[in-house]
């Protein structure tokens, strides 16, 4: 029997609180400095005035897609660079390459005002590095498992 492909194993989901703005920022960079082999990963902020933020490394960004947008209008005869980026950054807004945005804002309205939250999949044979490594980091682990186990994890900020 042949051991799975690294790109075969099964991703587990991480998620860890922390006290401040910038310490899911923090653990992120103490994961991927583990040599914890991520996938996408998800900051969130919960702001002083309630507003929440997040981040995506797998969303495609404002940046990325009017990139795009304007590759696509100088291969693409007829369409002028300003308005494929623009159409490549108006696509943005309606691709999302990671978790779901709705659930990220709902786990985000669920914390304490100053504070933030880490969602990670990584490969399941790092998922007890990555849970030692947020703890070190000052994180607070939430949950941590398949990535169908994000809506529980997400029950426990409620």
């Amino acid at each position: 029997m042949t051991a799975p492909s690294p790109s075969a194993q099964t991703k587990k989901i991480i998620v860890a609180s922390y006290p401040s703005m910038t310490g899911a920022k923090a653990g992120m960079d103490a994961l991927k400095n583990a040599g914890a082999r991520l996938g996408n990963v998800a900051l969130v902020q919960r702001a002083a005035d309630g507003r929440v933020e997040f981040t995506e490394t797998q969303d495609w960004g404002l940046g990325k897609s009017a990139a795009v947008g304007a590759l696509a209008a100088m291969l693409l005869p007829g369409i002028g660079l300003i308005a494929g980026a623009l159409i490549g950054g108006a696509a943005a807004h309606f691709i999302d390459a990671g978790f779901p945005d709705a659930l990220l804002k709902q786990m985000g309205s669920g914390i304490p005002a100053g504070s933030s939250l880490l969602i990670a999949l990584t490969e399941e044979a790092d998922l007890g590095l990555a849970e030692r490594v947020v703890m070190e980091s000052n994180g607070s682990l939430i949950g941590s498992g398949l990535e169908a186990d994000l809506e529980r994890a997400m029950g426990k900020l409620r």
